[in-house]
């Protein structure tokens, strides 16, 4: 039921807001760098996505706060492109009530981890969402696992209901794309996939944590990839570039292989978790393999260089 109810809802959302957002020209223009994509097309997609998830967001104000302010914060950043500076002083903010509700401010050492994870996830998925259909599909299988892995009525809904409505926004953004998320959509994404996580965490073990994080790998892989490329070429980690995982893989394959690439990458990291389930030693092995793996995929596609 919930991921039927939020596949229709924002279905009807996303189609809706992009007819208001040509309406508004509120559009994303090519630039030929960091925007490649030939036409105009639409922003407003994350107003879609949160009409999907916000029938299941009642049931936790926290989670129903943060994911607004998220989503106002990525749409303000959309129309008046934010500083850094100001955009990180309100993920940290979004992250003080995610972590105050999961995971207590007790411990410093702890929540000061968790404070900068979710800072981290929200940036990941963000630069993530760089190629039609790419974000929708990697948070949309990532929701999928997380409903076979978390405990809780409220979390199984909300992975569901994530599910749903990534996949109602994919109806539109499916290469090529008739509209995008923007920033609303990414940040909104990543809030809801942190609290889905700390949910789980406040009393985790090693496997347990483990098996919580493989959903996200590719995220945070293309995110440490990306800090450590810009800091060796002498770049701002905050500029943007084309040379994303599925960048180079889009100039080799095309985008819709590169595409297909990028969801069979993130499932064989999705499926490490079940890997993980109740076993230190397997957790161990699979956290080797994906460590492996992960530095296959940096050395062989030359994600620390600039093309």
């Amino acid at each position: 039921m919930a991921f039927l109810l939020s596949f229709l809802l924002s279905l009807f959302g996303v189609w809706f807001f992009g007819r208001v957002a040509k309406r508004l020209n509120i559009v994303d223009r090519p630039d030929g760098v960091l925007k490649p994509h030939g036409r105009e097309t639409p922003y407003l997609g994350g107003l879609g996505i949160f009409v999907g998830v916000l029938p299941f967001l009642w049931n936790d104000t926290v989670v129903l706060l943060s994911a607004s302010i998220a989503l106002a914060l990525g749409l303000m950043d959309d129309l008046f492109s934010l500083s850094p500076f100001l955009r990180l002083i309100a993920e940290f903010g979004i992250s003080l009530l995610l972590v105050w509700r999961f995971i207590g401010l007790d411990n410093l050492l702890v929540s000061t981890f968790w404070l900068f994870f979710v800072v981290v996830l929200i940036n990941s998925v963000n630069m993530m969402d760089g190629m039609d259909g790419l974000c929708g599909s990697l948070v949309a299988l990532s929701a999928l696992s997380y409903f076979f892995l978390v405990r809780g009525v409220f979390f199984e809904n909300l992975s569901l209901s994530l599910l749903g409505a990534s996949l109602g926004y994919l109806v539109f953004n499916f290469p090529p794309a008739r509209i995008f998320m923007g920033d609303a959509g990414s940040y909104l994404m990543a809030v809801l996939l942190s609290a889905i996580v700390l949910s789980q965490n406040r009393f985790a073990s090693f496997d347990t944590f483990l098996t919580m994080i493989f959903p996200l790998w590719i995220f945070f892989l293309d995110f440490l990839a990306s800090v450590l490329r810009r800091y060796r070429n002498k770049k701002s980690i905050f500029r943007g570039d084309r040379n994303h995982m599925y960048d180079k893989l889009s100039r080799r394959f095309g985008v819709k292989r590169a595409l297909f690439i990028m969801i069979a990458t993130h499932a064989v990291f999705c499926g490490f978790s079940f890997g993980a389930l109740g076993n230190i030693v397997m957790s161990v092995v699979t956290f080797v393999l994906a460590v492996v793996f992960s530095f296959v995929l940096i050395k062989g596609l030359g994600l620390l260089h600039y093309d």
